[in-house]
């Protein structure tokens, strides 16, 4: 439990933030070109996943986060980012049903 933080902690969780924002882009994109060049609604389906995608990727990351913490026994941070998931878990459990 040092005061520096490990490099390859920082580089697990850009890399789950790259290939999120990468991901979303080019999920996105396909659904741009489908509605473009193609009748019919898959494009908006193709363009929805690509949102959800882009909402999943920063959950994704705590998830990262607290396995890593935990993994190097960073025992207080493990649970803040745990309590982090569980707040974003509730949140979208108990806001879905709000318009």
């Amino acid at each position: 439990m040092s005061e520096v933080r490990e490099p390859d902690f920082d580089r697990a969780v850009a890399l789950v933030l790259r290939i999120g924002a990468f991901g979303c882009f080019f999920v996105m994109l396909a659904g741009l070109v489908d509605g473009l060049f193609v009748r019919g609604n898959i494009s908006l389906e193709i363009e929805r996943i690509g949102v959800l995608l882009m909402l999943a990727t920063p959950v994704v990351r705590v998830i990262v986060a607290c396995f890593l913490f935990f993994q190097e026994q960073d025992w207080k941070y493990g649970w803040i980012s745990l309590g982090v998931l569980v707040i974003l878990l509730l949140g979208s459990v108990f806001g879905t049903g709000e318009h």
